[in-house]
């Protein structure tokens, strides 16, 4: 009596599991759908494409939960992330093989230099020099920055001129999207080796401290035009990540007369970023040249910004890349936000996120063969 009691219990037990289960599934098809819509118009569908990592890993767990307990539910998790296959590609991709670097090949470079940890007075120059030796050995035939800080008149926090000088880099666009006391500038920036025929820009409406601008770069016979991104960021301060730290879920979507809360941060990040990749695309769309795209995306690869952008561009780091790949380095959360895309024409060759910290993302680089 007492086994038959055990039985029915453990039988019950397991069904609860595997609803949970079938909840899970049903929270991973909507991360799948979440690339599909602007969050402009399915609003909190993006929260399940942020948590696809954990939907996965969970998945997982299940699914090798049910090896050992009931093999016939395995089978339908395999399915649910099958489902998604090219997501789970584009979030850890396996590439066992590079393709070889050709004559006519340049090295891209892109890297959020958080303003050369310009507020940090205590290691801004430590910080500042570090990145300059590293852009040195490096060498990158271009190179894109956000959050690219200047000054004029004089100041002893030197960044653009000192670039020019050491790198040797003849040629460079600048955007500033802001202008503070002493002539301190705030902004995005490409510099290259090569000549730059032509410049523009795309501003956004909806955020005026993001900006994109495109450079036309002639190496030999070749003309590229290479767009710098830095794209609708969410903004934490430090009291919101606080929450990470303890307890008070009750006040991760409070709504306040001054500031927003968590969540509110991000769902305004995304609807921002979804109006602003769809005007940069319009741009790449009409570009008369192959295009290769540097960008802050400030968003993961199961979400709608970057979809939007592959269904035009190739992604380096998915190409010849190999795991997950973390670009931020910041506060909760971390992930890969930062993007070498281009053209379907050209090839990628040897991606290297670069473990260094001089500022809150890691600078990323490729080689692409033209």
């Amino acid at each position: 009596m007492k086994k038959s009691k055990t039985k029915a219990k453990t039988g019950l037990g397991l069904k609860f599991l595997f609803f949970l289960n079938i909840l899970l599934a049903c929270c991973m098809v909507g991360a799948y759908l979440a690339t599909h819509f602007s969050p402009n118009s399915i609003p909190y569908l993006y929260y399940l494409g942020l948590g696809y990592p954990v939907l996965l890993i969970l998945l997982l767990l299940f699914t090798f939960f049910w090896i050992w307990y009931k093999r016939k539910y395995v089978l339908f998790n395999i399915i649910i992330i099958g489902l998604g296959w090219n997501h789970l590609h584009n979030f850890y991709p396996v590439n066992m093989f590079s393709p070889a670097i050709n004559s006519r090949s340049v090295k891209v470079l892109s890297y959020n230099v958080r303003i050369f940890n310009l507020y940090d007075k205590a290691n801004r120059f430590k910080s500042r020099d570090g990145i300059f030796n590293f852009l040195k050995k490096e060498e990158a035939d271009i190179l894109c920055f956000q959050e690219f800080y200047h000054q004029e008149n004089g100041s002893d926090f030197v960044t653009r001129d000192s670039l020019v000088k050491l790198l040797a880099l003849d040629y460079y666009q600048e955007r500033y999207t802001h202008k503070l006391l002493d002539e301190q500038y705030f902004g995005v920036a490409t510099f290259s080796k090569y000549p730059i025929i032509n410049k523009g820009e795309i501003s956004f409406d909806n955020d005026l401290n993001n900006f994109c601008i495109y450079s036309d770069i002639v190496k030999d016979r070749d003309t590229l035009r290479v767009f710098n991104g830095h794209i609708g960021s969410i903004r934490f301060q430090d009291k919101d990540y606080a929450f990470f730290g303890d307890n008070e879920a009750g006040k991760l979507y409070q709504r306040g007369p001054k500031e927003q809360k968590i969540l509110q941060r991000l769902r305004v990040a995304y609807e921002k970023r979804a109006l602003q990749i769809e005007k940069i695309m319009v741009g790449v769309v009409a570009s008369p040249y192959p295009v290769i795209f540097c960008s802050d995306l400030n968003d993961t690869p199961v979400s709608y910004a970057y979809q939007k952008v592959r269904k035009q561009l190739d992604d380096s780091f998915v190409d010849v890349g190999t795991g997950v790949g973390t670009t931020y380095i910041g506060k909760i959360p971390s992930n890969r936000i930062d993007y070498i895309f281009h053209d379907p024409k050209l090839q990628a060759v040897d991606f290297v996120t670069h473990d260094i910290h001089f500022s809150d993302h890691k600078p990323i680089s490729v080689e692409i063969n033209l």
